[in-house]
Protein backbone atom coordinates (compact mmCIF):
# COMPACT_ATOMS: atom_id res chain seq x y z
CA UNK A 1 0.00 0.00 0.00
CA UNK A 2 1.25 3.38 -0.49
CA UNK A 3 1.50 5.53 2.59
CA UNK A 4 2.73 9.24 2.71
CA UNK A 5 4.39 8.63 -0.40
CA UNK A 6 6.08 5.67 0.17
CA UNK A 7 4.72 2.00 -1.08
CA UNK A 8 4.88 -0.28 2.15
CA UNK A 9 4.25 -4.08 2.84
CA UNK A 10 4.73 -6.96 5.40
CA UNK A 11 6.25 -9.41 3.58
CA UNK A 12 6.54 -12.97 5.31
CA UNK A 13 8.60 -15.81 2.72
CA UNK A 14 9.53 -19.46 3.71
CA UNK A 15 12.86 -20.65 2.70
CA UNK A 16 13.21 -24.65 2.42
CA UNK A 17 16.92 -24.15 1.95
CA UNK A 18 19.87 -22.52 1.05
CA UNK A 19 19.36 -19.45 -1.12
CA UNK A 20 20.49 -16.54 -2.86
CA UNK A 21 18.96 -13.27 -4.54
CA UNK A 22 20.00 -9.99 -6.01
CA UNK A 23 18.17 -6.88 -5.60
CA UNK A 24 18.47 -4.44 -8.40
CA UNK A 25 15.97 -1.27 -8.48
CA UNK A 26 15.36 2.17 -9.38
CA UNK A 27 14.44 2.71 -5.96
CA UNK A 28 15.38 2.74 -2.75
CA UNK A 29 14.28 0.02 -0.63
CA UNK A 30 14.09 -0.34 3.16
CA UNK A 31 13.70 -3.77 4.76
CA UNK A 32 13.41 -4.10 8.74
CA UNK A 33 13.81 -7.75 9.64
CA UNK A 34 10.61 -8.16 12.18
CA UNK A 35 10.66 -12.20 13.10
CA UNK A 36 11.80 -15.23 11.44
CA UNK A 37 13.96 -18.52 12.26
CA UNK A 38 16.36 -17.25 10.07
CA UNK A 39 20.12 -18.79 11.38
CA UNK A 40 22.21 -16.90 8.55
CA UNK A 41 21.55 -13.79 6.64
CA UNK A 42 24.91 -12.41 4.44
CA UNK A 43 24.82 -9.35 2.40
CA UNK A 44 26.55 -6.93 -0.38
CA UNK A 45 26.44 -4.23 -1.92
CA UNK A 46 28.73 -3.77 -5.25
CA UNK A 47 30.77 -6.24 -4.17
CA UNK A 48 31.32 -5.50 -0.78
CA UNK A 49 30.29 -7.49 2.22
CA UNK A 50 28.51 -5.75 4.26
CA UNK A 51 26.69 -7.67 7.34
CA UNK A 52 26.81 -11.71 7.75
CA UNK A 53 25.63 -13.57 11.07
CA UNK A 54 22.15 -14.17 12.44
CA UNK A 55 19.44 -11.10 11.72
CA UNK A 56 17.56 -9.70 15.09
CA UNK A 57 14.17 -8.30 15.31
CA UNK A 58 14.52 -4.51 14.37
CA UNK A 59 17.40 -4.79 12.44
CA UNK A 60 17.33 -3.15 8.81
CA UNK A 61 19.02 -2.88 5.96
CA UNK A 62 18.78 -0.40 2.64
CA UNK A 63 19.75 -1.55 -1.32
CA UNK A 64 19.73 1.80 -2.69
CA UNK A 65 18.61 2.26 -6.06
CA UNK A 66 21.21 2.13 -9.06
CA UNK A 67 23.07 -0.51 -6.80
CA UNK A 68 23.66 -4.34 -6.88
CA UNK A 69 22.40 -5.72 -3.85
CA UNK A 70 22.94 -9.24 -2.67
CA UNK A 71 21.60 -11.41 0.21
CA UNK A 72 22.10 -15.32 0.77
CA UNK A 73 20.47 -17.53 3.97
CA UNK A 74 20.49 -20.61 4.64
CA UNK A 75 16.26 -21.29 5.36
CA UNK A 76 13.59 -20.65 7.24
CA UNK A 77 10.74 -18.24 7.92
CA UNK A 78 11.11 -14.64 7.74
CA UNK A 79 8.85 -11.77 8.05
CA UNK A 80 10.02 -8.41 7.38
CA UNK A 81 8.60 -4.49 6.69
CA UNK A 82 9.91 -3.14 2.85
CA UNK A 83 9.27 0.37 2.24
CA UNK A 84 9.92 1.87 -1.37
CA UNK A 85 11.28 5.21 -0.84
CA UNK A 86 11.03 6.78 -4.25
CA UNK A 87 15.53 8.68 -5.07
CA UNK A 88 13.44 11.84 -5.56
CA UNK A 89 12.61 11.92 -1.89
CA UNK A 90 16.14 10.46 -0.75
CA UNK A 91 19.71 10.95 -1.99
CA UNK A 92 22.35 7.87 -1.92
CA UNK A 93 25.45 8.84 -3.24
CA UNK A 94 27.72 5.96 -4.48
CA UNK A 95 30.20 6.52 -1.96
CA UNK A 96 28.11 5.77 0.91
CA UNK A 97 28.24 3.14 2.77
CA UNK A 98 25.96 0.21 3.21
CA UNK A 99 23.27 0.76 5.48
CA UNK A 100 23.28 -3.28 6.70
CA UNK A 101 22.14 -4.56 10.05
CA UNK A 102 21.66 -1.51 11.20
CA UNK A 103 19.37 -0.80 14.94
CA UNK A 104 17.88 2.26 15.46
CA UNK A 105 14.59 2.20 17.42
CA UNK A 106 13.17 5.57 16.34
CA UNK A 107 13.45 4.60 12.89
CA UNK A 108 11.87 1.10 13.25
CA UNK A 109 9.30 2.69 14.80
CA UNK A 110 8.70 4.87 11.92
CA UNK A 111 8.84 1.81 9.45
CA UNK A 112 5.93 0.10 11.67
CA UNK A 113 3.90 3.56 12.14
CA UNK A 114 3.59 3.33 8.34
CA UNK A 115 2.86 -0.14 7.66
CA UNK A 116 0.39 0.66 10.26
CA UNK A 117 -1.28 3.60 7.94
CA UNK A 118 0.50 6.90 9.80
CA UNK A 119 1.09 8.90 6.61
CA UNK A 120 2.52 11.71 8.70
CA UNK A 121 5.63 8.87 9.48
CA UNK A 122 7.18 9.16 5.98
CA UNK A 123 8.85 12.51 6.03
CA UNK A 124 10.07 11.93 9.79
CA UNK A 125 11.35 8.46 8.55
CA UNK A 126 13.20 9.94 5.53
CA UNK A 127 14.52 12.88 7.41
CA UNK A 128 16.48 10.00 10.02
CA UNK A 129 17.51 7.64 7.55
CA UNK A 130 19.05 10.61 5.67
CA UNK A 131 20.94 12.06 8.49
CA UNK A 132 22.06 8.30 9.15
CA UNK A 133 23.74 8.17 6.03
CA UNK A 134 25.06 11.49 5.66
CA UNK A 135 27.53 10.31 8.30
CA UNK A 136 28.04 7.52 6.49
CA UNK A 137 29.74 8.74 3.35
CA UNK A 138 33.15 7.39 2.88
CA UNK A 139 36.37 7.62 0.17
CA UNK A 140 35.93 4.41 -1.49
CA UNK A 141 38.26 1.57 -1.08
CA UNK A 142 40.41 -0.20 -4.14
CA UNK A 143 38.88 -3.57 -4.43
CA UNK A 144 41.88 -5.60 -3.45
CA UNK A 145 41.27 -3.53 -0.36
CA UNK A 146 37.81 -4.33 -0.81
CA UNK A 147 38.45 -8.44 -0.88
CA UNK A 148 40.88 -8.17 2.12
CA UNK A 149 38.09 -6.65 4.19
CA UNK A 150 35.89 -8.86 2.79
CA UNK A 151 37.86 -12.21 4.08
CA UNK A 152 38.42 -10.74 7.29
CA UNK A 153 34.50 -9.74 8.01
CA UNK A 154 34.00 -13.65 6.98
CA UNK A 155 37.06 -14.85 9.62
CA UNK A 156 36.08 -13.16 12.27
CA UNK A 157 32.94 -14.91 12.27
CA UNK A 158 34.60 -18.18 12.85
CA UNK A 159 36.40 -16.81 15.72
CA UNK A 160 34.06 -14.99 17.71
CA UNK A 161 34.40 -17.64 20.51
CA UNK A 162 37.83 -17.00 20.48
CA UNK A 163 40.08 -14.27 21.71
CA UNK A 164 41.27 -12.90 18.29
CA UNK A 165 43.49 -9.65 19.16
CA UNK A 166 43.67 -6.76 16.19
CA UNK A 167 47.22 -7.72 15.92
CA UNK A 168 46.36 -11.17 14.88
CA UNK A 169 43.95 -9.68 12.32
CA UNK A 170 46.40 -7.23 11.12
CA UNK A 171 48.63 -10.48 10.28
CA UNK A 172 46.43 -12.65 8.55
CA UNK A 173 45.43 -9.75 5.81
CA UNK A 174 48.99 -8.44 5.71
CA UNK A 175 48.89 -5.02 7.21
CA UNK A 176 49.86 -3.01 10.02
CA UNK A 177 47.41 -2.60 12.88
CA UNK A 178 47.40 1.12 12.18
CA UNK A 179 46.48 0.61 8.33
CA UNK A 180 44.19 -2.14 9.07
CA UNK A 181 41.73 0.19 11.70
CA UNK A 182 41.87 2.73 8.99
CA UNK A 183 40.69 0.70 6.45
CA UNK A 184 38.63 -1.50 8.40
CA UNK A 185 36.51 1.59 9.66
CA UNK A 186 36.54 3.15 6.46
CA UNK A 187 34.93 0.01 4.88
CA UNK A 188 32.23 -0.81 7.67
CA UNK A 189 32.26 2.49 10.35
CA UNK A 190 33.50 -0.35 13.58
CA UNK A 191 37.51 -0.35 14.61
CA UNK A 192 38.05 -4.21 14.10
CA UNK A 193 37.79 -4.35 17.94
CA UNK A 194 33.94 -3.34 17.92
CA UNK A 195 33.27 -5.15 15.33
CA UNK A 196 34.11 -8.65 16.91
CA UNK A 197 32.35 -6.90 19.89
CA UNK A 198 28.99 -6.55 18.04
CA UNK A 199 28.93 -9.55 16.28
CA UNK A 200 29.64 -11.16 19.53
CA UNK A 201 26.63 -9.47 20.57
CA UNK A 202 24.54 -10.27 18.08
CA UNK A 203 25.18 -13.71 18.20
CA UNK A 204 24.61 -14.25 22.36
CA UNK A 205 21.24 -12.35 21.15
CA UNK A 206 20.43 -15.00 19.11
CA UNK A 207 21.07 -17.43 21.40
CA UNK A 208 19.09 -15.79 24.32
CA UNK A 209 15.87 -15.96 21.67
CA UNK A 210 16.59 -19.47 19.83
CA UNK A 211 18.36 -21.56 22.78
CA UNK A 212 17.49 -22.80 26.15
CA UNK A 213 21.04 -22.11 27.60
CA UNK A 214 21.72 -20.13 30.79
CA UNK A 215 23.11 -16.84 30.10
CA UNK A 216 26.45 -18.35 31.16
CA UNK A 217 26.93 -20.46 28.82
CA UNK A 218 25.91 -18.12 26.19
CA UNK A 219 28.49 -15.76 26.88
CA UNK A 220 31.05 -18.69 26.87
CA UNK A 221 30.35 -19.58 23.68
CA UNK A 222 29.79 -15.98 22.11
CA UNK A 223 33.52 -15.09 23.49
CA UNK A 224 32.42 -12.90 26.58
CA UNK A 225 34.60 -13.83 29.55
CA UNK A 226 32.04 -13.92 32.03
CA UNK A 227 28.43 -13.91 32.95
CA UNK A 228 29.09 -10.68 34.28
CA UNK A 229 30.91 -9.27 31.50
CA UNK A 230 27.71 -9.81 28.80
CA UNK A 231 25.73 -8.47 31.14
CA UNK A 232 27.86 -5.32 31.21
CA UNK A 233 28.00 -5.26 27.81
CA UNK A 234 23.96 -5.97 27.16
CA UNK A 235 23.25 -2.94 29.94
CA UNK A 236 25.65 -0.53 27.75
CA UNK A 237 24.56 -1.46 24.02
CA UNK A 238 20.82 -2.62 24.44
CA UNK A 239 19.70 -0.93 28.05
CA UNK A 240 18.65 -4.26 29.71
CA UNK A 241 19.57 -7.12 30.79
CA UNK A 242 20.11 -10.36 28.91
CA UNK A 243 17.05 -11.78 30.43
CA UNK A 244 15.03 -9.15 29.57
CA UNK A 245 16.29 -9.03 26.09
CA UNK A 246 15.18 -12.45 26.07
CA UNK A 247 11.40 -11.64 27.57
CA UNK A 248 10.72 -9.05 24.86
CA UNK A 249 12.39 -11.36 21.78
CA UNK A 250 11.57 -14.95 22.27
CA UNK A 251 8.01 -14.03 20.52
CA UNK A 252 9.88 -13.07 17.44
CA UNK A 253 10.81 -16.79 17.02
CA UNK A 254 8.75 -18.01 13.91
CA UNK A 255 7.83 -21.60 15.10
CA UNK A 256 7.54 -24.86 12.61
CA UNK A 257 3.49 -25.33 13.16
CA UNK A 258 3.30 -21.73 11.55
CA UNK A 259 6.26 -21.98 8.87
CA UNK A 260 3.55 -24.75 8.18
CA UNK A 261 0.64 -22.43 8.13
CA UNK A 262 1.52 -19.36 6.60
Amino acid sequence: MEVGGLKVASIVDRIDGPSSWTIERDVHALYLYEAGSYHWLETWLDGQRTSLGDPLPGEMWLAPAGRRYHGEAKGGAVRYVEVEIPISRLTVTPDTRALAAHYDLALAALVRALLGGDAGAADPLISILAKTLDGMVVRPEPPAMVARINDLMAYIQTQLESSLSVEEMAAGVGMSVNSLIVHFARATGLTPAQYMLRQRLRRACWFLMNRPLSVAEIAFATGFSSHAHLCAIFRRKLGMSPGEWRRRHVSAILPAAWEETE
